[in-house]
């Protein structure tokens, strides 16, 4: 045997989703980095005499005994996910006026390139909104997506209570903090946090990447990406209703179409950083 057949609950937890991504894998060399990942974590397909593993052999593996759980603990698999490509997304309209100016202001307003707003990112709260540049695209399984929400939109938030220039420039695209939408994007462009990060740490989902991921990861954000802002200091629950109209695809909370695929791959990381 090349491998081991006793693995930690959390390292069943992690095998199961890369035996979901390897089914899933388009190309032979995309199944050749998913195997990779499952020799890092000690387990090789080629021990149990299977080929090609599907996520049924793999609990087969352990409901035979092949496989044992640490501790003698079993843990069920989650429920499989269908991967269907949603029907169009609904639009409704904003009642108040004022807000309506405000969407148009923010969804349809001057965008910039990443690379260059460092500077111009003010010291206000306000809201925030990154779409695709024109030409890019994000990994196949989530641009099919995008290209069903027949606009470039991927993330809306905000800066409420502190200033945009440390939320949404600092957070979420230069890795100053906590930021969701980068752990999301990191997530997305298939990097992983540095194996056993969380263990004594009391926030168990706040992953983050090595320094060289980030530095892969800001670099990605600065060719590929656009965004717009706009100052504000009223009411900031109008956020709900511009997440639920335009349902962009790395925002979780309040999106009635947020992806499945996205929650497998943050699932991914923070099993990662918590083995």
């Amino acid at each position: 045997m090349q491998g081991k057949d006793i693995f930690a609950a959390s390292e069943i937890e992690i095998l199961r989703l890369l035996i979901k991504k390897y089914s899933q894998a388009n190309t032979a060399s995309d199944q050749k980095e998913v195997r990779k990942k499952l020799r890092k974590i000690g387990f090789y397909v080629s021990d149990f005499g299977i080929q090609n593993i599907t996520s049924q052999d793999f609990e087969s593996l352990i409901k035979t005994g092949k496989i044992r759980v640490l501790g003698g603990l079993f843990t069920h698999a989650s429920q499989p996910v269908k991967n269907q490509i949603e029907k169009p997304i609904p639009v409704f309209e904003n009642t108040t006026k004022s807000d309506n100016h405000l969407e148009e202001e923010l969804i349809q307003g001057s965008f910039k390139k990443v690379g260059i707003i460092d500077n111009l990112v003010p010291d206000q709260a306000g809201f925030y909104c990154i779409r695709l540049a024109n030409g890019s695209n994000l990994p196949e399984r989530y641009q099919i997506h995008l290209k069903n929400r027949k606009h470039r939109i991927i993330y809306i938030g905000k800066a409420e209570g502190q200033s945009l220039k440390k939320r949404f420039l600092g957070q979420e695209l230069r890795a100053r903090g906590h930021g969701t939408f980068f752990r999301s994007i990191g997530a997305v462009l298939g990097l992983l946090p540095e194996k056993g990060s969380l263990l004594i740490a009391k926030n168990k989902n706040n992953y983050t990447f090595k320094p060289v991921d980030e530095s892969k990861i800001i670099t990605w954000i600065n060719q590929n990406l656009e965004v717009n802002w706009v100052v504000f200091s009223g009411d900031f629950s109008v956020e709900r209703d511009w997440i639920q109209k335009y349902s962009p695809l790395l925002n979780d909370t309040h999106n009635p179409h947020k992806l499945d695929e996205l929650r497998e791959d943050k699932a991914y990381c923070r099993a990662m950083a918590n083995c």
